[in-house]
């Protein structure tokens, strides 16, 4: 009996071996299949974070799993148990390759999804690409169309300004053409009025002695007549000379070499100077034009010297702004402002009973002060004397 039981031992415990056997080939397909999926997943995780998750789990579960074969062969006795074990895990496995599977796809089908709109954005990048580039070429013709009507319009403006320097030059010369033309009208009329009359009664006369008069008179209206045409000519070149220079000048110097040539009639009529230049020392001006003006302010204080009273003459200057004003001031006759001022300044006008009035140096003076662009008037009361005023521009 106890040989039948043996006997019947050993057969379940082959049979259990075989049984082992099987699980242990059977477990050792799977344990190739788990790191074939290891491999797999390994690869599937490096493309994604999720896929190194899960093949992290797989290495701990073959960890466990080897560690388990390990005891097997230990413990024979609970191998049907770890059997049972494994063959649960398998199933479990079974569900997570299931899974992974599952997993892979749906991450196939993402990275598909992936690179199809990184295809798209590619396309639309170069679409964007495109359209800054042609906006950069919009951005750069407007630019240059800018800067091509920023030259227009300042050459417009400029051409603008250049004509209305050129008009308002155009009005001046019409203007110095008018007055010109009244002149000589108006100053030479009467000497070649004179001279023909003369003329003709020299022609119309048979008496040899009215003849030599009338001769000796028509050579001092030719004389006259010379002196008022060279006189128009100094005041028309005045006008005319453009490219006469200015230089900076000494006020005092000037108006000493002035009073050192009028030194007698100054020491004749007892003149006072008071002269002032502190304010406004230099005054960038042509030196003839300067010496003129002082000469004929000078001289007119001397020539109209109120009888009997002390002659003062003050002479001044101030800066005003970027203009210097020169002052000359003398307590002489004085002018009729009220009857003689629309002729102050005219040519051959003279408004006091003088041998020495030609009444061309106010004139000459206003016409070479206004050359420059500066501004001449007068202040005067009768019998109180006078003060002229000279602006002499553009002096910073």
């Amino acid at each position: 009996m106890a040989p039948d039981i043996n006997k019947t031992f050993l057969e379940q415990a082959n049979e259990l071996i075989k049984v082992n056997e099987e699980l242990a080939f059977q477990n050792s397909e799977k344990e190739k299949r788990s790191s074939e999926l290891l491999l797999a997943n390994k690869e599937l995780l490096y493309q994604n974070e999720e896929k190194e998750k899960r093949a992290a789990e797989l290495i701990l579960a073959n960890k466990e799993l080897q560690f388990q074969n390990e005891e097997k062969e230990k413990r024979a006795a609970e191998l049907i148990l770890a059997n049972m074990e494994l063959a649960y895990q398998n199933e479990e496995k079974e569900k997570r390759a299931a899974e992974l599977l599952i997993a892979n796809q749906e991450l196939l089908y993402q990275n598909e999804e992936k690179e199809k709109r990184a295809a798209e954005l590619i396309l639309a990048n170069k679409e964007f690409h495109f359209q800054n580039e042609e906006k950069e070429k919009r951005a750069a013709e407007l630019i240059i169309a800018n800067i091509e009507l920023a030259y227009q319009n300042d050459e417009k403006e400029k051409r603008a300004e250049e004509a209305v320097i050129i008009n308002k030059e155009l009005a001046r010369q019409k203007k110095q053409l008018e007055d010109f033309c009244n002149i000589i009208s108006h100053n030479l009329r009467a000497p070649l009025v004179n001279i023909s009359m003369l003329v003709d009664f020299i022609t119309e006369s048979n008496d040899e002695g009215e003849q030599s008069l009338l001769r000796e008179k028509l050579t001092i209206a030719t004389g006259n007549l010379n002196e008022v045409f060279n006189e128009l000519v100094e005041s028309l070149q005045v006008k005319q000379d453009l490219d006469i220079i200015s230089e900076k000048l000494s006020f005092h110097d000037y108006l000493n070499k002035v009073c050192e040539g009028l030194q007698g009639q100054i020491s004749k009529s007892h003149a006072i100077m008071d002269i002032d230049f502190s304010s406004a020392p230099l005054v960038n001006f042509p030196a003839q034009y300067l010496k003129s003006i002082f000469h004929n302010f000078i001289s007119n204080s001397l020539k109209y010297q109120f009888p009997d009273r002390q002659l003062i003459i003050k002479v001044k200057t101030i800066q005003k702004n970027s203009s210097i004003i020169l002052s000359v001031e003398d307590n002489g006759l004085g002018i009729d402002l009220s009857r003689h001022k629309d002729n102050l300044f005219k040519i051959r006008k003279v408004f006091h009973e003088h041998p020495d009035a030609k009444g061309f140096g106010l004139f000459i003076t206003k016409t070479q002060v206004e050359a420059l662009d500066g501004q001449i008037w007068v202040e005067s009361v009768v019998e109180k004397g006078s003060t002229f005023f000279v602006e002499f521009v553009n002096q910073i």
